[in-house]
């Protein structure tokens, strides 16, 4: 979930002034804000010292409702914090109330939208355990749209509740509880608009996906038998997003709850599928403040990097906490669609045209529609029968598939596979006329692979199939939508990748109105909202089977045990993009060291850098071991960090603090980044801790656009209509070169340019009038010698 958000800044009695930019900036919610506290929440508040922070928020209560404030909610684990309606005027007043820390705006957010339990190893650990145990002992909070907790996926008649357990907010949240789901709590009350159910059921059907992902049990779904990562763990469904088309986002006042409640419930997992691509710094993002304290108190947290990729430095909140493990999505190595299977050369995607389809396969000898007409386009006619009992291959282009399918039909041919033109590579849905000849399309690369064969002198046999099918594709890639790092504080972020893009899971089935819909309750979905749960659904994997490590040891354990995502050529892909890598789950199972932190930022600075780091290793293992150090840069040619230490030896659970360094004169302008590689003397494993530095010289290199208003009206003033930031060639945000703006198309006007640095770093928007006349406006941006152009339609 992700959405158009505020830089937030906290007000005070000095600063009120600010509190007039907010709204300008952000989409928030009219009349309700968090207010913080001045005491400092910490674990301790878990017990002994809550009572105290209670009768704090109970004298406050009075003072702001004295100053029109209704007190709606309460927060006291992972913040001190009361939720409070009050007019937008008179907010302000609310800071100057002794014991008031801040005052926030509560901002808008929106959801982050089988084979790849192969992909990532998990196979070769459930090995490793008991057999059905994987996960077991470990509560996992899926904060999300809700669970269908009657799913045939979710059901695991060995589990039984442990003590205390179920809990839900009211006896109506008890009736969505079982031996599995053993929390239902619901935060829809909270939500802008009045919802038709404020229940913990799941109608749009992502939470009961991210479930299924994480703790599902095997089932035996129409396209393929599936389980999650860990299905003995249970589960703890917390309800922040509502019905579709009443509260179909969610705000950070509820996300804010709901993490309070979860850590308060005792839950070992937070998953959040969900974020803001306007990322806040640290200090003014109290869903940040949230999961650091999370973490604090002994819980793994993990958030999607975001949907918003593309470019660097467009990393969501909260993936941007220090402590979360935020992940990034990867294409998983099948899909389910239509196929041409072609003998020798491989299995390929296809969509099927509009007209006729065949009930069953259709097999044949396949030929190139160029050896008839010279050019493979079929538009012209083919002699009689001279197709007969084959299948044509045609191009994309010049006549109407119509046309092409049509001649072929006449021409005997038994089905037609079509190729997507080279502008134009992805396959489509064909318009087929009258044409009823069976027909499917392919993609561009593998056409013109196919038709090489052919010219060749290769004989092929086909098999078309329409129905949908499992069909390999390529895996490990970073999905286009995957956002990177670096983040708001310059870390190194996301900390790995995790399958996220062909994702076959449950769904619910209640509402046919749910964007995840399905009567037989399972879909196929991409983003990184499915990359987290296989992690964490990996973390319970992992904890049940190694419980009492720390939490920076089994993030550590999860991050640091990646596989390479680089290409069979050798390429090697952005730290900034994947961070350590490929998940893991067998590799982090067995690994006996931990490191800590678990990738190492050196920030960005000039080019004659001499900074240092520390790096702690911990042996995890039951035997002293030693260990090997080095640094595998991404370009030998380049600087790289210098270790104090290569080779050091620990004994059982010692730790050692190694002191790593980087230096460098007159650096070229640029990442320099790479590996720490800590091999075992005795079996060779190897953990990565990836590392990163940005030497800087304010060059601008790329306009990023993180999020721009699509349509208006005509003559229409659309405030904050493009979201940007200009980075250089690291990913880093760049002020110091003012951008320019302009119209190149359409009778647009350009009304202001904003600047929001101090709040989200490098952040711009542009305030534009749309041209009197419908059509479409460009407005470009320039910064240096990078410019964007950004269309918007007026109607």
């Amino acid at each position: 979930m992700q959405s158009r958000i505020s830089s937030r800044r906290a007000l005070c009695a000095a600063v009120l002034f600010l509190f007039a930019l907010i709204p300008a900036l952000a989409e928030t919610v009219p009349g309700r804000y968090i207010v913080e506290l001045s005491t400092e929440p910490t674990p301790a508040f878990l017990s002994t010292q809550r009572a105290r922070l209670r009768t704090e928020q109970r004298g406050m209560r009075t003072r702001l409702e004295a100053r029109n404030a209704r007190v709606v909610e309460s927060v006291e684990t992972v913040a001190n914090a009361l939720i409070v309606d009050i007019a937008d005027a008179d907010a302000a007043k609310l800071a100057t109330i002794p014991g008031v820390k801040r005052v926030l705006p509560v901002r808008k957010l929106k959801l982050l939208m089988d084979r790849a339990v192969v992909l990532h190893h998990i196979p070769e650990a459930w090995a490793r355990l008991e057999d059905g145990r994987a996960g077991a002992g470990v509560k996992i909070a899926i904060i999300d749209t809700g669970i269908e907790a009657g799913h045939p996926a979710l059901q695991n008649p060995t589990l039984v509740a442990p003590d205390s357990y179920p809990r839900a907010n009211n006896d109506a949240g008890l009736a969505f509880t079982t031996n599995k789901v053993i929390v239902a709590r619901s935060y829809v009350s909270l939500l802008p608009s009045r919802d038709s159910d404020t229940s913990p059921r799941d109608r749009i059907g992502h939470g009961t996906a991210l479930a299924m992902i994480t703790a599902g049990v095997r089932a035996a779904a129409p396209l393929a038998t599936m389980s999650g990562i860990a299905p003995a763990a249970w589960l703890g469904n917390y309800k922040v997003f509502g019905s579709p088309g009443q509260n179909d986002g969610t705000t950070d006042d509820a996300v804010l709850k709901a993490i309070d409640d979860a850590v308060a419930d005792g839950m070992d997992i937070i998953n959040l599928s969900l974020g803001n691509d306007l990322a806040e710094r640290l200090e003014y993002d109290p869903l940040v403040a949230a999961v650091e304290r999370a973490t604090r108190a002994g819980v793994i947290v993990i958030a999607a990097a975001g949907n918003n990729g593309g470019d660097l430095n467009t990393l969501s909140s909260p993936a941007t906490a220090p402590s979360a493990i935020a992940v990034g999505a990867s294409t998983n190595d099948r899909t389910f669609a239509a196929s041409a299977t072609v003998e020798g050369l491989g299995d390929f995607v296809a969509v099927v045209g509009s007209g006729t389809t065949a009930a069953t396969p259709i097999t044949a000898p396949l030929v190139s529609a160029a050896a008839s007409d010279g050019n493979g386009l079929a538009c012209g006619q083919f002699p009689p029968a001279s197709l007969a009992n084959r299948v044509v291959l045609i191009m994309r282009g010049t006549c109407t598939f119509e046309t092409k399918i049509l001649n072929a039909q006449r021409a005997g041919a038994l089905a037609a596979l079509v190729y997507a033109a080279a502008d134009a590579p992805d396959p489509f849905v064909m318009g087929m006329g009258s044409a009823t000849l069976p027909a499917e399309m392919i993609g561009n690369r593998q056409g013109a692979y196919v038709k090489e064969n052919l010219d060749g002198g290769r004989e092929c046999i086909v098999t078309l199939r329409f129905a949908l099918g499992a069909v390999p594709v390529q895996g490990n890639d970073p999905a286009s939508f995957s956002a990177a790092g670096p983040s708001v504080d310059l870390g190194l972020k996301p900390d790995l990748v995790a399958a996220g893009q062909n994702i076959y899971t449950a769904t619910q089935t209640v509402d046919s109105r749910g964007a995840m819909y399905s009567a037989d309750g399972y879909v196929l979905v991409d983003g990184t909202s499915f990359s987290a749960p296989i992690t964490a659904g990996a973390a319970a994997l992992i904890k049940g089977a190694r419980p009492g490590l720390t939490i920076d040891q089994y993030r550590s354990l999860l991050i640091n045990t990646a596989t390479s995502t680089d290409t069979t050529d050798g390429y090697h892909r952005d730290t900034q993009l994947t961070g350590a890598g490929l998940l893991n789950v067998d590799a982090a199972l067995q690994s006996t060291v931990a490191a800590m932190p678990s990738s190492v930022s050196f920030g960005a600075s000039g080019i004659n850098p001499n900074l240092q780091r520390a790096l702690t290793l911990t042996n995890l293992g039951t035997a002293e071991e030693t260990y090997f150090l080095s640094t595998a840069p991404h370009n030998p040619d380049l600087p790289a960090p210098m270790l104090d230490e290569t080779t050091v030896t620990l004994a059982p659970g010692a730790s050692r603090q190694l002191a790593v360094s980087f230096q460098g004169t007159n650096l070229t302008p640029g990442p320099y980044q790479g590996f720490l590689n800590v091999a075992a003397a005795s079996t060779g494993a190897t953990i990565r801790v990836p590392y990163w530095y940005a030497a800087t010289a304010n060059e601008p290199a790329r306009i990023v656009i993180l999020d721009r208003t699509a349509s208006g009206r005509a003559n229409a003033v659309l405030r904050n209509a493009i979201y940007f930031r200009v980075i250089d060639s690291s990913g880093v945000a760049i002020t110091a070169v003012p951008p320019e703006v302009s119209v190149v198309t359409g009778d647009g006007v350009i009304r202001q340019l904003n600047k929001y640095d101090s709040d989200v770093p490098g952040l711009y928007s542009i305030h534009v009038v749309l041209g009197a006349a419908p059509g479409v406006n460009t407005f470009r941006i320039q910064a240096g010698a990078a410019t964007r152009d950004v269309t918007i339609t007026g109607n």
